[in-house]
C-alpha cells in the first residue's frame, strides 16, 4: 500500500467485500486482507487522485459488461492471465515517481485515450447509498443477461481448479490495481473489449 493515512468508510468496505463474495466466493480464492488494502488504496491518502480517477464511459462499460468479463475469467486461461499481467504491471509502478510511471506507460502501452466527457474519482472513505444501490443493480442486471446459461455455469464451477481460483482471486482482490489498469493501460482495455465482443456475440447477448 502506498500511504497509511487512508481511512475507509465501513459501509463502503462492507459493500465491496459483499459484492466480491457474492460473485466470486465460489470461483476465486478470496483474501480479505488484500481486499482491505485495496479499499484503502481507493481512499484519500491511498492512491493519488489521478490514479483513483476513472473515465466515466469506461466505468459504465465495465458495469454493463460485468457478466461477460466474469464469464471470461471463469473459462478463458489467456483472458485470466492477461488480467494478472495487467495487475502485476500496475503493482510494479506502485510507489514509483510519476515520471517513471509515465515513461513505463509510454514504453509498454499505447497512447492514452482522449479525455472523456466526465470522470469519476473513487473515494471509499465516504459512502453514498444511492450510488451503492445503482452499482449493485447494474451488476445484477448484467448478470441477468447470462442467466439462461445457468446450467453451463454450474458445470464450469465444478471444474475450477485451485490454481485458476488463485489467479482469479489475485486479480479481483487487487481490484484497485485492476481498475487502474483498465483506465491507464489502453492496450489492456482494448484487449478486454475485443474478448467481450466475441463472447457476447457467441452467446447471442451482444
Amino acid at each position: 500500500m502506498e500511504n497509511t493515512d487512508a481511512r475507509a468508510n465501513v459501509y463502503a468496505e462492507d459493500l465491496i467485500s459483499a459484492l466480491i463474495g457474492q460473485y466470486f466466493g465460489n470461483t476465486a480464492a478470496i483474501d480479505r486482507n488484500t481486499i482491505h488494502e485495496n479499499v484503502l488504496l481507493g481512499c484519500e491518502g491511498g492512491f493519488s487522485e489521478e490514479d483513483r480517477t476513472v473515465c466515466g464511459e469506461l466505468a459504465d462499460y465495465l458495469l454493463d459488461n460485468f457478466s461477460v468479463i466474469y464469464l471470461g475469467l471463469l473459462v478463458n486461461d489467456d483472458f485470466r492471465d492477461r488480467f494478472g499481467e495487467a495487475v502485476r504491471f500496475e503493482m510494479e509502478l506502485a510507489g514509483k515517481s510519476r515520471d517513471y510511471a509515465a515513461e513505463m506507460r509510454r514504453r509498454f502501452c499505447s497512447p492514452l485515450r482522449e479525455p472523456s466527457e466526465y470522470s469519476i474519482v473513487l473515494n471509499f472513505g465516504t459512502f453514498n447509498l444511492a450510488l451503492a444501490k445503482n452499482i449493485s443493480c447494474r451488476i445484477r442486471a448484467s448478470m441477468d443477461r447470462i442467466a439462461p446459461f445457468a446450467d453451463e455455469f454450474d458445470s464450469i464451477l465444478r471444474e475450477i481448479s485451485d490454481d485458476d481460483a488463485a489467479k482469479t482471486g489475485f486479480c479481483i482482490c487487487n481490484f484497485m490495481y485492476l481498475i487502474r489498469a483498465f483506465d491507464k493501460n489502453p492496450d489492456f482495455e482494448s484487449y478486454v473489449r475485443s474478448i467481450v465482443r466475441s463472447v457476447a456475440a457467441g452467446l447471442g447477448i451482444a
